[in-house]
């Protein structure tokens, strides 16, 4: 039950915070969110390096709502992307260290075990899985230029 609820949250602050054309231009980043989310996950609980509990509907010992929201998470933190290069890394890292601290939580209330990893490793995951969704989402995404500080 704690995974549909993250990922209610998760979808309602974003219907929230984005603005009216935003889902449109930025839908595609769903699927590549899912999709690396997906299968690094299912590589790491496959191999017993940590699992989750409280499964409700699951794919592959992943819960589906768990899926949802870090599609979610991703639509959102691709749509805030700086447009300059030098502020992309210390944003991804922001964020890598925010879903950390997230997770972190979801450690502590036993909704995740971690049998063979450590919150280390899952700062390093995040930010590789943030980095390959950035990369990723300039195949299908051409953000209009906007710039906020200038």
């Amino acid at each position: 039950m704690p995974w549909i609820l993250f990922a209610v949250i998760v979808w309602f602050v974003m219907l929230m915070i984005f603005r009216k054309g935003d889902l449109k231009t930025f839908w595609s980043v769903g699927p590549w969110s899912f999709v690396v989310f997906f299968f690094l996950n299912e590589a790491f609980v496959t191999r017993g390096i940590y699992s989750f509990n409280e499964l409700f509907f699951a794919v592959e010992g992943i819960p589906l709502a768990y899926l949802l929201a870090v599609t979610g998470l991703g639509i959102i933190v691709i749509r805030y992307l700086p447009e300059e290069k030098w502020w992309q890394l210390p944003y991804l890292i922001l964020f890598a260290v925010i879903f950390s601290i997230l997770e972190y939580f979801a450690l502590k209330q036993g909704y995740i075990i971690y049998l063979d990893w450590s919150l280390y490793y899952t700062f390093l995951f995040k930010l590789l899985t943030l980095i390959a969704i950035a990369w990723l989402s300039n195949l299908t995404v051409h953000k209009p230029t906007e710039y906020i500080f200038r």
